[in-house]
């Protein structure tokens, strides 16, 4: 296990990483502290207030409903960071019983597995969970099932490629000699050795989740008024683009520093991970 220190100074050299750790530590404990810290209720209507500018009693302005802008990006960020770590969370766990399944087991299982992963890969990722969504019912819910299922076939590739390395290492080989289970093995010493990999891609995937489910909410199939999505709200926003432009900027860039956080924090995490990261 790496050190902290030997941690530190990785991080210390690399400020991209500090930026996107920093990043979402600011809007997950935003969303964690919304009902807190908000000043208004995300729901409370106050239509004499509509459409007000940015000012001291509505920092990020008001909507069409005279809602405050803040409260609401706030309380957006407690579903959006959920929702992206539910797809993500899910899709791996899913992901990685097939893919090493499909690994170890080999012969027509690993064909049959493979097979249904690149049908799924073979598809644009958002065209896909469109048509899924479509299917399926507009919903939050409905649209998290969706992502999962179009995110899955990407842990399944890479935990497949994982454990066709490591299954014929010499301790895995020593494991069975000895008498130990295909369930034993690859339990206890495959998949830890394929943490790392898993990790940074999660890292990376909660991001991309993010950005699909409020594309989702965007054109009407995710999240529904009036809960506070980001990309809902959005939507909802363009109507007003032109003259209030900042109902719809203020839940766009949080949607743009949540993603670019944890895009930085998964390279970050890789260099961390990384023996070869580590200098002396």
């Amino acid at each position: 296990m790496m050190s902290l220190i030997k941690i530190w100074k990785i991080l210390r050299h690399n400020t991209l990483t500090l930026l996107g750790a920093g990043l979402v530590i600011l809007i997950v404990l935003m969303g964690l502290l919304s009902p807190l810290i908000s000043p208004y209720d995300p729901n409370l209507m106050n239509i004499p207030a509509r459409l007000q500018a940015p000012g001291w009693s509505h920092p990020f302005g008001t909507d069409e409903m005279g809602r405050d802008i803040l409260t609401r990006v706030m309380y957006g960020a407690r579903i959006s960071i959920t929702v992206g770590v539910s797809i993500v969370v899910i899709a791996a766990a899913v992901g990685c019983f097939f893919g090493s399944l499909s690994g170890y087991a080999g012969g027509k299982v690993d064909r049959g597995i493979m097979a249904v992963t690149d049908m799924v890969l073979s598809f644009p990722s958002m065209v896909l969970a469109l048509a899924l969504t479509a299917a399926l019912g507009p919903g939050l819910f409905n649209t998290m099932l969706a992502v999962c299922i179009v995110r899955i076939p990407l842990y399944v590739r890479l935990m497949r490629g994982q454990v066709l390395a490591l299954k014929e290492m010499q301790y895995v080989k020593a494991s069975r000699t000895f008498g130990a289970g295909p369930v034993w093995v690859v339990a206890r010493h495959i998949v830890p050795n394929c943490l790392t990999p898993l990790l940074v891609q999660m890292t990376l995937g909660v991001g991309d989740a993010i950005l699909i489910a409020s594309s989702m909410s965007f054109i009407g199939l995710g999240a529904q008024p009036p809960m506070p999505e980001w990309g809902a709200m959005i939507s909802t926003a363009r109507t007003y683009a032109i003259d209030q432009w900042w109902y719809a900027a203020f839940p766009g860039l949080f949607i743009l520093m949540t993603v670019m956080g944890f895009n930085l924090l998964g390279d970050g995490i890789r260099d961390i991970l990384d023996p070869r990261s580590v200098k002396n």
